[in-house]
């Protein structure tokens, strides 16, 4: 798969298979994600990888705070007000998303059962946390951290792999250090979960909408 073939083919995929994915396939991602360019070749990443067991107690950790109805508290707050575009084509991912799986408006449990899969992260063998030091620039180096992101997600894609940004895996940070042993100098900025997508479920199947180029890009005159 050459590089136009992963940018066309990668979505967020949300049901995977429990197949472990093994370290050497994710080290090696990594050699060559450690390339994603950086502002001023600072390259302020460190990355943490949650898999076997420690994933699975993170997941048991984090349904137990859905469960419970605990609000977040991630280190970098969500964003909850933006323009009215940028509102529309949110609130729009979960309603495309929610009507291809079949869940109904009404369907309370079904709906509930939904969210808590993100605290599961959506069955995925191994979440690899992104993380910056406290210290650094948050606009820079979370511009950084998306930069080798991405790479890694693109390349999971030629190892078979799907992925993908996962805002829920960072609801509750301190249940992650404590986990993980991350020291409270690392501010965590994101979890990307990556695995073997499973290959019939319609949560791994949803492809989400792009907005077509005249729509975003000009040419200056």
């Amino acid at each position: 798969m050459n590089m136009e073939e992963s940018v066309l083919n990668r979505r967020s995929v949300r049901s995977f298979l429990p197949k472990p994915v093994s370290r050497d396939v994710i080290t090696g991602i990594m050699e060559k994600a450690r390339w994603a360019p950086s502002w001023g070749n600072t390259q302020p990443w460190e990355i943490v990888v949650a898999d076997g067991a420690k994933a699975r107690e993170l997941a048991v950790a984090f349904e137990n705070e859905g469960k419970k109805g605990t609000p977040p508290r991630p280190d970098i707050p969500v964003p909850t007000d933006f323009p009215e575009i940028f509102r529309n084509r949110y609130i729009g991912l979960g309603r495309d998303l929610l009507t291809y799986m079949g869940i109904e408006r009404d369907d309370k449990e079904a709906r509930k059962q939904h969210y808590l899969n993100m605290y599961r992260f959506f069955g995925a063998p191994a979440v690899i946390y992104l993380l910056i030091d406290q210290e650094m620039n948050i606009p820079y180096s979370c511009l950084d951290i998306g930069s080798i992101g991405t790479t890694i997600c693109y390349l999971a894609l030629k190892e078979g792999l799907g992925t993908i940004y996962l805002a829920a895996s960072m609801h509750f940070p301190d249940i992650v250090r404590r986990v993980l042993s991350i020291p409270e100098s690392k501010k965590l900025v994101i979890g990307i979960a990556i695995g073997y997508p499973h290959p019939t479920d319609k949560a791994s199947l949803f492809r989400s909408h792009r907005a077509p180029v005249d729509e975003f890009l000009r040419f200056a005159e």
